[in-house]
């Protein structure tokens, strides 16, 4: 017969009976790390200077915001009016522009240090306030679909203070931007407008200088055939084929002396050309209302918030109730480890002991 074999007992193999026993051995340990972890938590979670948010999101603004940018652009004038979405790209431009971060810097963000930081060097301090105060983002398609600013720093009120300083900079910024380039599509088509009536006034008065040697001309003709009254009246009207030498000038002695001289006269006493030069009035009309054109970079939002900026009343962190929770785990485990150690350490000691 075959006999089974013995079970054996490995002589280094520890069962959690062992563990724990080890665990109670050396529960001194254990406690003195979960103290010391757990004192470190709660003086970081009562003594850390706290840190405050504020989150801003901003759309594109209503037809309203911007009615009074877009007085006095209509047809009459050429100009097209504004859409919302036209007038809120200058706003996320500079939203996100670094000369928008650099004025807020220089204008808002140094003030309120109070001097704390400003033995630094302006360029850390920049580089600063970019990493760890203020962050802008562009819309996320997945969340809000908004362009997003937050703000930290040390109290509520300071963040949000900042935060609506930062707008209101950005709208002042953008809007006298917009003005700006509104202006300057004004003077142009001002200028143009300028020489499109100028031009008009040299053609007219070239046109009447012509009809003034025609009608010269047309009068020593009629002069020197004798001619006095016209050769065609309403009574007696021309052939068809007869009528045009007579309009067009080639022939424009046939309506006599007495005629030519009457028109010569008045050709050569005119004063202005104005009052027949087509669509002359219409062309004025438009240059006045372009000049009278004023807008002020006050009177429209280039953005609308989704709501006001409300000062938080609690840190985003040190999260208090996190960090005492870790602390206590994170002492647990320190211990358990020092437990172990410990253990291991007495029973390498005694070992050495035995062996001597």
């Amino acid at each position: 017969m075959m006999s089974s074999p013995s079970a054996t007992n490995d002589p280094d193999e520890i069962s959690l009976l062992d563990l724990w026993a080890i665990l109670v051995r050396r529960k001194l340990w254990i406690l003195c790390a979960l103290v010391v972890c757990t004192v470190a938590g709660v003086a970081y979670a009562f003594l850390a200077t706290p840190r405050y948010e504020v989150h801003v999101y901003v759309d594109k603004p209503t037809a309203g915001d911007i009615a009074a940018l877009n007085l006095g652009r209509s047809v009459a004038t050429g100009l097209t009016a504004f859409t919302p979405d036209q007038v809120f790209t200058y706003f996320s431009n500079r939203l996100l522009s670094d000369e928008a971060m650099q004025r807020f810097f220089r204008e808002s963000f140094l003030p309120e240090l109070n001097g704390g930081w400003r033995a630094s060097p302006e360029q850390r301090l920049y580089e600063h306030m970019r990493e760890k105060v203020i962050f802008v983002s562009r819309p996320d398609p997945k969340g809000r679909n908004l362009h997003k600013l937050r703000i930290e720093g040390p109290t509520g009120e300071v963040v949000a203070r900042l935060a609506a300083t930062y707008i209101d900079q950005v709208q002042e910024d953008a809007a006298k931007a917009l003005v700006e380039d509104t202006r300057h599509e004004v003077d142009v088509l001002v200028k143009n407008t300028v020489r499109d009536l100028d031009e008009r006034r040299l053609i007219a008065a070239q046109q009447r200088k012509d009809r003034i040697v025609q009608l010269t001309e047309a009068l020593k003709v009629a002069q020197a055939v004798g001619l006095r009254d016209p050769q065609v009246s309403a009574m007696r009207p021309p052939e068809k084929d007869l009528v045009t030498p007579f309009i067009n000038g080639t022939e424009l002695y046939a309506r006599g002396s007495k005629s030519l001289s009457a028109e010569l006269d008045l050709l050569k006493t005119r004063e202005s050309d104005d009052p027949f030069i087509s669509s002359l009035r219409d062309t004025e009309s438009r240059l006045r209302l372009l000049q009278s054109l004023s807008i002020d970079p006050k009177s429209f939002r280039l953005f609308q918030r989704d709501g006001e900026i409300v000062p938080p009343t609690e840190p985003f962190k040190p999260k208090k109730g996190l960090v005492i929770t870790l602390a206590v785990v994170l002492g647990l485990m320190g211990g358990v480890m020092l437990a172990f150690v410990a253990e291991f350490v007495a029973n390498a000691r005694a070992k050495k002991v035995a062996a001597a």
